[in-house]
């Protein structure tokens, strides 16, 4: 089997397609952040709206009660989602980081440490080919998690509305 040529231009279109991975991640990242944002700022409005009908038309209670509960728990999802996660394991503090283009596992280190590690682990494009790719699984990992909880909050969020509309039905049948 042949070996595919490490050109120059080979090394450059690798980098780029690692890179693109990377920015696409990024991206991912910033939709589950925004749609949380988005589930965030409706479930404060629906609080709000709320307690003004609950005050004028008891007889709503229940079905508004299941909604402003469901809501809740797509709310503590959507919070789970833009909370910033730096769970760097416990390390000695002379122990290297693990990820060097991730903040949050250098941000202990001095400028010049940073800058020392980042230069002895950067000699050759197949380490900088290395660092990209473990920085797009990282990356990836926690997009899982996001959207793990993104769908956990769409999902409470309906069960809720099902749930309200099936108690609204009951209250005005009876």
């Amino acid at each position: 089997m042949e070996r595919e040529s490490t050109s120059p231009k080979n090394q450059h279109d690798i980098i780029y397609a690692l890179r693109t991975a990377q920015q696409h991640h990024v991206q991912l990242s910033q939709i589950a952040d925004q749609k949380a944002n988005i589930i965030l700022g409706s479930f404060l409005v629906f609080i709000t709206i709320t307690q003004g009908i609950l005050k004028n038309n008891m007889q709503f209670a229940l079905p508004i009660w299941l909604l402003t509960t469901a809501y809740s728990i797509s709310a503590i999802f959507a919070l789970m989602v833009i909370t910033p996660r730096f769970r760097e394991k416990r390390v000695s503090p002379d122990s290297k980081p693990g990820n060097l283009l991730f903040f949050g596992s250098f941000a202990r280190l001095s400028q010049d440490d940073y800058i020392n590690i980042l230069n002895s682990k950067l000699q050759t494009n197949h380490q900088a080919r290395e660092m990209l790719m473990k920085d797009i699984y990282q990356i990836g990992k926690v997009l899982q998690k996001k959207y793990t909880n993104l769908r956990l909050s769409y999902f409470s969020l309906a069960l809720g509305i099902v749930a309200s509309l099936i108690a609204f039905g009951v209250v005005q049948l009876t």
